[in-house]
């Protein structure tokens, strides 16, 4: 009898065990993507910062990983998202040692850090969600394996909100395993992409591709040239990183088709800012770097 509960309580542990060694294998757990309010700072490691799944400090901004925004109806890649519209989110890993792989990814706003949108299961991904904070959803791997040779994909679907929020951050984690069963030569990534609210009708009036802003960087004069696709009030201005308009440019009845013009900048500090174009209700806006 001693015999039958020592093998019932070794066969325990054995599935117990193997339970928490693969756990990491089909998914991540939340809060470990790189984001401001992740339970453990630095991404699902960092030797720097507290530590995590792996002791190691991420490579941020990389081009090993990959984040890309799709638009389903037109299979195109965007970097703006309309109000209540369904995305393909896509996360890829490229690495030279990668024998298995795996990723975490949300999305929060640009300025509070709030996890907005609702995001469902795609291509070899799942969703997993912090039990403390009902909106904060994460994307997650549903096993280790890669999909080529020292490559991995995944998936996801996001569902935009339905008010506009503003700048919104697509933020992710990706770890390439060599295989060898431990952290040892593991390489973690971190990285995020920025984008913006798009009316759904920004396109048919003001296309932000079509803006152009130069020379970069600025030192007296800027130019811009743009196209509206019909003729539109339009107004300009140039903001600062905290937000204040620091010069207006133009604003008035602008005619259909590629319009120029050119603003004066003498004076301003050295650094980055921000001009506005506002067309027919419709805001884009751009970066702008002054120099010396």
């Amino acid at each position: 009898m001693k015999f039958l509960y020592s093998t019932v309580f070794i066969a325990v542990l054995i599935v117990v065990f193997y339970t928490v060694v693969q756990a990491n294998q089909f998914g991540a757990v939340f809060g470990i993507c790189g984001a401001p309010d992740d339970q453990v700072p630095g991404s699902c490691g960092s030797s720097t910062q507290g530590g995590g799944c792996h002791n190691i400090d991420p490579i941020t901004d990389s081009s090993n990983l990959k984040i890309t925004l799709i638009d389903p109806t037109t299979s195109q890649a965007v970097t703006t998202y309309q109000l209540g519209k369904k995305y393909t989110v896509k996360i890829e890993l490229r690495y030279r040692s990668l024998i298995a792989c795996g990723f975490e990814s949300t999305i929060e706003t640009a300025l509070t850090n709030t996890h907005v949108g609702t995001m469902t299961a795609g291509t070899r991904s799942q969703i997993v969600r912090n039990p403390s904070k009902a909106a904060a959803q994460y994307a997650t791997h549903t096993n280790s394996a890669r999909s080529a040779l020292h490559y991995g994909m995944w998936q996801y679907n996001w569902t935009a909100p339905t008010a506009n929020v503003g700048d919104l951050i697509i933020y992710a984690a990706g770890n390439s395993a060599n295989g060898n069963g431990n952290q040892a030569g593991d390489t973690i990534f971190n990285t995020s992409l920025t984008i913006s609210h798009n009316s759904g009708i920004e396109n048919q009036i003001l296309n932000a591709d079509q803006i152009n802003v130069f020379p970069v960087p600025a030192k007296d004069n800027i130019n811009i040239s743009y196209t509206l696709s019909r003729q539109e009030n339009t107004s300009m201005a140039i903001y600062n990183l905290q937000g204040q308009e620091i010069r207006s440019i133009q604003s008035g009845l602008m005619p259909s088709g590629a319009n120029k013009t050119q603003a004066d900048i003498k004076g301003f500090p050295s650094g980055i800012y921000f001009l506005r174009i506002s067309a027919g209700g419709e805001m884009t806006v751009k970066k702008i770097m002054i120099g010396e």
